[in-house]
């Protein structure tokens, strides 16, 4: 199940949730999903995750929490937070999302995203990338 970044002796490491589980198999932060609802409902969309992300954050700054809750509420996306803060972690070193830490009067810090210009940029790349294979699509669902 690795995705062969494994270095000769290496090990990963997993946790659970609920009713699935998520394997991190190499250093470089590679996780694989194991559970029934991503293995078989969400597989399809693992690699546009990212752009969903992406998205949500075009319309304006959010929590990781918020973003999880924006997935099940617009998509009826149940995504695992870890798996939003791994995707976050990744548009951050990117350079495609910021980050900062928001206090308010009462309670605890708490990191707000923001999507970059370079972010914008990418997002719009990638739209219209997905518009060109909208034929695809149509075909593959009829």
């Amino acid at each position: 199940m690795c995705c062969g970044h494994h270095r000769e002796g290496g090990e990963g490491y997993y946790h659970e949730h609920g009713e699935h589980r998520e394997e991190r198999c190499c250093r470089r932060g590679h996780w694989h999903h194991l559970g029934r609802h991503w293995r078989f409902g969400y597989a399809p969309l693992r690699g546009l995750l990212h752009l969903l992300v992406l998205k949500l954050l075009s319309d304006g700054p959010l929590r990781g929490a918020e973003i999880r809750s924006a997935l099940k509420e617009k998509l009826d996306l149940d995504i695992p937070s870890s798996a939003i803060y791994v995707i976050l972690g990744m548009l951050e070193d990117k350079g495609l999302v910021a980050s900062s830490w928001e206090t308010e009067e009462r309670g605890p810090a708490r990191k707000v995203y923001r999507i970059t210009e370079e972010g914008l940029e990418y997002l719009k790349e990638m739209v219209e990338e997905i518009k060109r294979y909208r034929k695809v699509m149509e075909y593959l669902t009829s």
